[in-house]
């Protein structure tokens, strides 16, 4: 396998919630544990977690005992997304040629969804020398995790503010989509009624 990095983003103040969601219970883990869970199960060299509204508390709550694992902290976070997206990029291994890209708030994505990304990713990786975006989709509809391959650091510095890596997908010679049974790609927690379904619907799985 090639050097592939994974970028969990995880910064965000959870405006809508009206209280930081990384943190609120799924089960006996908090939220965003179920991504680190994901990521985590993978062979990827370095996991970079990028924390910013409440990341004190955050780093308290979630112990992770891997060496391939860090914390970061985007202090612009509350400018968006966009600026934890850029944070993580500059922290990567200059040397890796490759990035997956996980969201904080998709604890019901399948480690079936991530696996198949990431060794589809790597296989792109070999068959071409060109930049290329890899994404699960669902029913016709992209989510996350996304892959990222021979990517150019600087490329994301494009990015401003809560913008997404859309700003940058024209520098992506091929860009993919593997379609997946996987509703967890797009299952975001983001309101008090989306966190009480999510519950209901973890305990029935």
């Amino acid at each position: 396998m090639e050097q592939t990095s994974a970028i969990i983003l995880a910064a965000g103040t959870s405006s809508r919630m009206g209280i930081a969601k990384q943190l609120l219970p799924l089960g006996d883990r908090p939220i965003l544990a179920h991504a680190i869970d994901r990521v985590l199960a993978e062979s990827f060299t370095e996991i970079i977690a990028v924390i910013g509204h409440e990341a004190d508390t955050i780093q308290r709550a979630i112990s992770v005992k891997d060496d391939r694992f860090r914390w970061v902290v985007n202090k612009d976070y509350r400018q968006g997304q966009g600026t934890s997206l850029k944070c993580g990029i500059s922290q990567m291994n200059e040397h890796h040629s490759s990035v997956m890209v996980f969201l904080a708030d998709l604890p019901f994505l399948s480690q079936e969804t991530v696996h198949d990304i990431y060794i589809l990713g790597n296989v792109m990786l070999q068959e071409t020398d060109v930049p290329f975006v890899l994404q699960p989709s669902f029913q016709g509809t992209a989510g996350h995790p996304v892959f990222f391959g021979h990517v150019e650091a600087e490329w994301f510095q494009q990015i401003d503010g809560d913008q997404g890596a859309k700003v940058i997908m024209n520098q992506f010679s091929i860009r993919k989509r593997l379609s997946v049974e996987d509703q967890g790609i797009l299952y975001d927690i983001d309101t008090p009624e989306g966190y009480e379904k999510a519950g209901r619907f973890y305990r029935q799985t």
